[in-house]
């Protein structure tokens, strides 16, 4: 025989009522006092997608929007599906397969395929300077590269700590090399040459179909333009889920002043010249004077997020 669906409701059926019940009440307190310029496209419907190159500030503008977002927007991260607490009490354990609502950040490969963009209602670009970027991304891959090797990070730590404490006496080239990372003239993971694909993305930016967002705006906050596009306001007081808080280092920009040293400027400036002018980075390479690099956002967080994964594999952490 056959139960009314409204007969007799489970404790968790109830719980999830009484969550879409609270969201529905509170909805239109948190988003109500909006712009005449955002009313009416802050609650439609639209798929959302950040893109950028490997530590352009993705993740973090990313939680930004799945805390300004209604809930009930699907979470993905790098196309991996995260079910939040709210999607989790409505039964959307997995996400249909063409779900109106949602959004996604992904890093831009060698292998990307633009015309993945067209999925998308609203796309933003994320570019940061790639000298400040080439900063965080030596320092970030410690955490997949050699970490299962102690004498080698032991090695690399000593290197960090002796450039903390005379800038001039350790290029970044070196800690590039030392960590056998990808030439980022050959790798996109900074820059490649394949203009046509620059090209295409520049040009659905021009369409308004994409938004030009620079990490630096996004650490100070200037997110008019960015709102205006998304018809949504941005919450800049939110925190990184804690499973991918280890990208967080220093949240500033302009740092690359006090690491390079001339053999560096001498390296990457043809490579990053072109990326520079493209997105409007004015052409100064003066180093700070003196220079200072903060423990906290050198060895000491190399070596936090190095143990981190040390400890995930198992690990002895490295003292």
């Amino acid at each position: 025989m056959m139960r009314c669906a409204s007969a007799r409701k489970s404790p968790l059926r109830r719980r999830a009522l009484s969550q879409v019940l609270l969201w529905a009440i509170t909805f239109g307190k948190q988003y109500a006092p909006v712009p005449r310029s955002l009313a009416g496209t802050c609650r439609r419907m639209a798929k959302i997608a950040i893109f950028g190159l490997a530590k352009s500030g993705t993740t973090g503008l990313w939680s930004s929007l799945i805390k300004s977002y209604p809930r009930r927007y699907l979470q993905f991260f790098e196309g991996q599906f995260l079910p939040s607490r709210y999607n989790k009490y409505l039964g959307w354990g997995n996400p249909v397969n063409n779900p109106k609502h949602l959004i996604n950040k992904e890093i831009i490969g060698s292998g990307f395929d633009f015309s993945c963009l067209d999925n998308y209602d609203k796309v933003i670009w994320l570019v940061r300077d790639p000298r400040d970027r080439l900063v965080s991304y030596i320092l970030y891959r410690h955490y997949d590269h050699l970490y299962d090797d102690e004498d080698f990070v032991r090695q690399q730590l000593r290197l960090l700590e002796q450039k903390e404490q005379d800038p001039d006496s350790v290029s970044l080239v070196e800690l590039e090399t030392r960590l056998a990372l990808p030439s980022p003239a050959l790798d996109s993971a900074f820059f490649w040459s394949d203009h046509l694909k620059w090209d295409a993305l520049d040009k659905t930016v021009s369409q308004g179909r994409t938004f030009l967002f620079k990490y630096e705006d996004y650490v100070d906050h200037n997110f008019d333009l960015l709102e205006d596009f998304l018809g949504v306001r941005i919450k800049s007081d939110t925190r990184v889920p804690k499973q991918f808080r280890r990208v967080i280092r220093s949240k500033a920009h302009g740092f690359w002043r006090h690491w390079f040293t001339e053999r560096d400027m001498e390296h990457y400036r043809p490579l990053f010249q072109p990326f520079l002018e493209r997105y409007g980075y004015a052409d100064d390479w003066l180093l700070e004077d003196p220079r200072e690099i903060n423990p906290d956002h050198c060895s000491h967080y190399v070596r936090k997020i190095i143990n981190e994964r040390r400890e995930a594999e198992h690990l002895t952490p490295v003292i």
